[in-house]
């Protein structure tokens, strides 16, 4: 892997900032300009944004270039790494105490880094905190309302959490947009973990539990667009399938989660409708965009 360019270090007067807002992006461009207007109308100051161009050849790097807000790092891959290690470099480029890892295609809403530190400054045993997240389609249009955390709002422990994405089968906590964490902790769990794309995130979030509790917020802070052409999407049903079957019995073979026999039964039951509503999600918003195409072609 070759170095990434355009990093630096800090000098000896540097002020290490609150939280890190890192945007690890590749082929960008379509929803790059909303992502970043988002994260600098955030209304709490003491922050930086981390963007990792991951060798995009559209017009990401030129986005970017137009760039001149003075907390915005820039640092461009010489070659395409996976996900995984564009994610990991992403945060090891921050200098944050507080961590948001957000997409290229997601947005934030104005208040959502000072609530989510205020959470993690005031309750030092958390180590992940999360949002309610609208889903929007391609063009940015509602496509459902404040989804997430289900079953986990609050103040939780670390294996009600995991019970709960055993029981649902599912993502309770959701996307890197709607979730802050501590830098400390991310780098002592190992940051993100492959192969399985379908569940890195899910992956990260039980990894950093094991340190400490959670905290559900029942505010909207973020938006996750679902949107037919993302890595997600493209993730055959099957591979989805068994890719959340693998990471489950992962969780139920680890003996500090002591996850009883009826969450376990009610997983398997739910998993089919999970996918299925998933698969019918994506298959929604990519109808929305055709339908846009043929009005305005």
């Amino acid at each position: 892997m070759m170095s990434p360019e355009c990093h630096t270090e800090p000098g000896a007067g540097f002020k290490r900032p609150k939280v890190s807002l890192c945007i690890p992006a590749f082929q960008a461009g379509p929803f790059l300009r909303d992502t970043l207007d988002s994260v600098l109308a955030q209304d709490f100051p003491d922050l930086e944004i981390v963007v990792v161009d991951n060798n995009s050849t559209d017009e990401t790097a030129l986005i970017l270039d137009r760039i001149t807000d003075l907390r915005v790092r820039v640092v461009r891959n010489q070659t395409t790494l996976t996900a995984e290690e564009n994610h990991n470099l992403a945060v090891k480029l921050s200098r944050g105490e507080f961590v948001k890892v957000i997409s290229a295609d997601d947005t934030l809403m104005s208040n959502c880094v000072a609530a989510q530190a205020a959470v993690l400054e005031n309750n030092p045993d958390v180590t992940v905190v999360a949002s309610r997240t609208d889903f929007i389609d391609d063009a940015g249009a509602l496509l459902f309302p404040a989804r997430g955390l289900r079953g986990i709002l609050g103040r939780q422990t670390g294996q009600r959490v995991i019970r709960q994405i055993v029981r649902s089968a599912k993502n309770p906590v959701g996307a890197p947009v709607s979730v802050m964490f501590r830098r400390s902790d991310f780098d002592r769990c190992g940051g993100f973990r492959g192969p399985n794309l379908f569940t890195l995130d899910m992956d990260l979030w039980t990894r950093l539990l094991r340190f400490g509790h959670f905290y559900g917020m029942p505010e909207t802070l973020a938006a996750y667009r679902i949107r037919g052409g993302s890595l997600t999407a493209l993730t055959s049903a099957r591979s989805q399938l068994e890719q959340q079957d693998r990471f489950t019995r992962r969780l139920i073979d680890d003996p500090r989660w002591e996850i009883p026999y009826v969450d376990q039964l009610v997983g398997k039951l739910n998993r089919y409708d999970v996918l299925l509503k998933r698969a019918l999600l994506f298959k929604l918003s990519s109808v929305r965009e055709a339908r846009r195409r043929q009005r305005t072609g």
